[in-house]
């Protein structure tokens, strides 16, 4: 082989090795702009999940007894998270908000819409037609958050007030426990009991998420003023979840049966009002799963 053929092929190994070298730097140069591309599309994603699911996985979360030990921080965070709820994240049929849709002779008062419900959560809607009044209930043994998202509603709250001395929570939760065996064993008395009122005013879309537990504004009514309204409702756990050697959670209800003070009552156990029955509409929200 001739010297100038020598460098030919030296010239073209250099070449080819230089091609193959760039090949493999815009290979990855390629590589790098398309796994930007998947961060930024993650990234999106991510801004754009909708609030009622952020809303949900948080619910699961706080109330599920693995984080037990920093269960006032994510119910705090959880109701931030109800706060910023709108009619529009839940998919809200608009079309209760006509007063029309009442006026039909076979309308129920309310309409119950079931957004999720498990062994350890309930999410839902209730919308109220206008001037109705969801009787006095209680929540026993629960937790709870309301969130107005239409119209507005007056929230008048109590919490169980012993007038000779203070009540613990083991005391009150042994209480309990005490009334749901008693009912769970068919023997029905009527419950009658002090309460104090711990909230009173009226919640429109803009207003804070209303909360109760199982000591605080545990028993409520709620009314819808001069226009349809709608709120909605997490409590945990659910009504009718079977707790382990009692049985299962029910709702009871009340009337304010004599008043003591300005702020004290005394309640009544009654039957469910007749003027109390609901139909029900489908979630038409983001899916839940």
């Amino acid at each position: 082989m001739s010297f100038r053929d020598s460098c030919a092929l030296i010239t073209c190994r250099f070449f080819c090795r230089l091609r193959s070298k760039n090949k493999f730097l815009c290979f990855n140069i390629s590589g790098f702009h398309m796994d930007s591309k998947h961060e930024a599309k993650s990234a999106m994603e991510l801004v754009n999940i909708p609030p009622i699911i952020t809303t949900y996985r948080h619910a699961l979360r706080t109330f599920d007894d693995k984080f037990k030990n920093d269960f006032a921080t994510n119910l705090n965070k959880l109701k931030s998270l109800v706060d910023k709820l709108k009619a529009d994240h839940l998919g809200f049929d608009q079309s209760y908000n006509d007063p029309g849709t009442w006026n039909r002779p076979s309308k129920a008062p309310c309409t119950y819409v079931e957004v999720f419900q498990n062994n350890a959560v309930n999410m839902s809607i209730f919308i109220l037609k206008p001037g109705f009044k969801m009787p006095l209930h209680d929540h026993p043994h629960m937790h709870g958050l309301l969130k107005v998202i239409s119209g507005a509603v007056r929230v008048r709250s109590f919490s169980e007030y012993p007038l000779k001395e203070a009540i613990s929570k083991v005391d009150f939760k042994a209480r309990a426990k005490h009334e749901a065996a008693r009912l769970a064993q068919g023997i029905h008395k009527r419950r009658r009991l002090f309460a104090e009122i711990s909230q009173d005013h009226i919640c429109k879309e803009d207003s804070e998420t209303c909360i109760l537990t199982p000591t605080v504004s545990n028993y409520h009514e709620i009314e819808a003023l001069n226009t349809p309204a709608a709120f909605f409702d997490i409590l945990a756990p659910p009504y009718d979840t079977f707790v382990e050697g009692i049985g299962p959670r029910r709702c009871r209800y009340y009337y304010v049966v004599n008043e003591i003070s300005s702020n004290v009552v005394e309640l009544q156990e009654t039957n469910v009002p007749e003027c109390f029955y609901c139909d029900q509409a489908p979630y038409l929200g983001p899916t839940l799963a």
